[in-house]
C-alpha cells in the first residue's frame, strides 16, 4: 500500500490511557514492535483531543513531520502497531480513519499465549523476570486479621425503582465478543455450597469466563461445578487462569473413553459451502473439530480456540470459519500465533459473517493473481473459489 503525503487521516478513540497503560506499553510493547512505532503510538495519542476522543482531519505529513520519519518507516511502524492490536484502520473514499487502543494490562500481557512468549524470547530471562517484578504486587500478609469492611446494603437503602437511561457512556473496557451460549446459572448455582463458595464473588467477569469454558469444551451445568470447585481459593474467590486449566482436565476427563470415529457415523454429510457456512452459524467449535479431524479433539486444541475467543473480537461464527479456513489451507493444527495472525487481519477489515470472510478471502485472490507484486504475504494462501467444496468433500 502506498501512501501520499497529502493523504488525510483522523483519529479517535474510546478511552484514555493512564500512566501505567503507558509504562506497559514503554516497557512491554517497545521491544516487540520496536523505537519508531512507539513513538508513533504516541504521537497520535498526544494528537487526540482528551475530552471529545477524537481530531479533526490531518495531512499525513504532520505525522511525518513530528516524528522526523519518511512515509515508508511510517507505514511499516503503523503496521506493527495494527499487528499487535494497539491500532484499527477503517477507510473510505475521502480519508483514512485510525481507532487507537488501550494496552493490555501487564498481567494480561504477560500471561497471553503469544505476547509474553515473544516478549521472554526478545529480552531474555533476566529482563524478562526484572520487568514481570516491576509490575507484580505485593500483597500485605492478612493472617490473624479479620475482615470488618461494612457492605453496601449496610449503609445504602433499596431503591424504588432501577434508572432507565439510553444514554451512550464512554466505556474504558476493552471489545470482547458475546457468547450466545444457553448456560443455566440457576442449576450451576444450586450445587455450589456456600460453606464453600462466597457467591457475591462471582462477578460479570467470572460467570462470562464460566459461559465460555462451557462452550468451548461442551461442559454442562453440573461438569462445570466440578470445574468451579477444583479452582476456589481458601478466600472462597475463584482463580480464573486456573479455571481454564480445570476445564480442560475435565474435557479430557469426560472424553477419556470416548474414542468414536465421527466418520464412521451414517449421518448426513455436508457437501456445498451453504453447508459449512450454517455450519460455523450453529455449531460449537468442539463440533467442527470433529467433523473435520473424525475423532475428539484434544484438549491443547479447545485451548487455542479458548485463546480466540479471549483475545480476539471475531464473533463465534468467525471463529467457527477461521478453524476450517485455517486448517483447509494446513491440512493439520497449527500453533495459536497461526490463527491469530488470520484473525488480526479479518478483525482489521471489519469482518463480521463468514460470508464477508469468504468475499474477502475470494476478492484477495483475484487481487493477487492479476498482480505481479513481488511483496512477501506472511497470511496463508487464499483458497480458490471452489474452495469450499473441494474442502469438504474430503471429510
Amino acid at each position: 500500500m502506498k501512501l501520499d503525503k497529502l493523504d488525510k487521516f483522523k483519529l479517535i478513540t474510546y478511552q484514555n490511557i493512564d500512566i501505567d497503560e503507558r509504562n506497559v506499553v514503554t516497557l512491554l510493547y517497545q521491544p516487540l514492535i520496536g523505537c519508531a512505532a512507539f513513538s508513533l503510538y504516541l504521537t497520535l495519542w498526544s494528537l487526540i483531543d482528551r475530552s471529545k476522543l477524537k481530531t479533526p482531519e490531518y495531512y499525513h505529513s504532520k505525522i511525518f513531520d513530528l516524528n522526523s520519519i519518511s512515509p515508508t518507516v511510517f507505514l511499516n511502524a503503523r503496521k506493527k502497531l495494527e499487528a499487535i492490536g494497539l491500532l484499527v484502520v477503517f477507510q473510505n473514499e475521502d480519508l483514512l480513519l485510525y481507532e487507537l487502543k488501550a494496552p493490555l494490562s501487564a498481567e494480561e500481557f504477560i500471561k497471553d499465549g503469544s505476547l509474553g512468549a515473544y516478549l521472554f524470547s526478545e529480552i531474555g530471562q533476566v529482563n524478562f523476570d526484572e520487568l514481570v517484578n516491576l509490575f507484580r504486587i505485593s500483597s500485605f500478609e492478612k493472617d490473624g486479621f479479620k475482615n470488618i469492611t461494612t457492605n453496601f446494603d449496610e449503609v445504602f437503602q433499596s431503591i424504588v425503582a432501577p434508572i432507565e437511561t439510553d444514554d451512550v457512556f464512554m466505556n474504558r473496557s476493552k471489545s470482547k465478543i458475546t457468547i450466545n451460549h444457553d448456560f443455566d446459572f440457576d442449576i450451576f448455582f444450586e450445587g455450589l455450597s456456600k460453606n464453600f463458595v462466597d457467591h457475591r464473588k462471582i462477578t460479570s467477569r467470572v460467570k462470562e469466563k464460566i459461559s465460555r469454558l462451557s462452550y468451548v469444551y461442551n461442559l454442562d451445568e453440573f461438569t462445570m461445578q466440578k470445574v468451579f470447585m477444583d479452582s476456589v481459593k481458601k478466600d472462597k474467590s475463584v482463580n480464573l487462569d486456573e479455571l481454564s486449566k480445570r476445564a480442560g482436565y475435565w474435557f479430557k476427563f469426560e472424553n477419556k473413553t470416548d474414542k468414536v470415529n465421527l466418520k464412521d457415523k451414517t449421518s448426513k454429510k455436508t457437501t456445498t459451502n451453504n453447508d459449512v457456512i450454517n455450519m460455523c452459524k450453529t455449531s460449537l467449535p468442539l463440533n467442527i473439530l470433529e467433523d473435520l479431524f473424525g475423532s475428539k479433539p484434544a484438549a491443547v486444541e479447545l485451548k487455542i480456540v479458548e485463546q480466540l475467543l479471549e483475545n480476539t473480537e471475531l464473533n463465534t461464527e468467525l471463529i467457527n470459519f477461521l478453524i476450517v479456513f485455517v486448517i483447509g489451507n494446513t491440512d493439520s493444527f497449527p500453533s495459536y500465533n497461526y490463527f491469530e495472525k488470520v484473525a488480526a487481519d479479518w478483525q482489521r477489515r471489519g469482518l463480521i459473517t463468514v460470508e464477508d470472510a469468504v468475499a474477502h478471502i475470494k476478492s484477495r485472490n483475484k487481487k493477487r493473481t492479476s498482480s505481479k507484486a513481488t511483496q512477501k504475504n506472511l497470511l496463508p494462501k487464499d483458497i480458490e473459489s471452489d474452495w469450499l467444496d473441494d474442502y469438504i468433500k474430503n471429510l
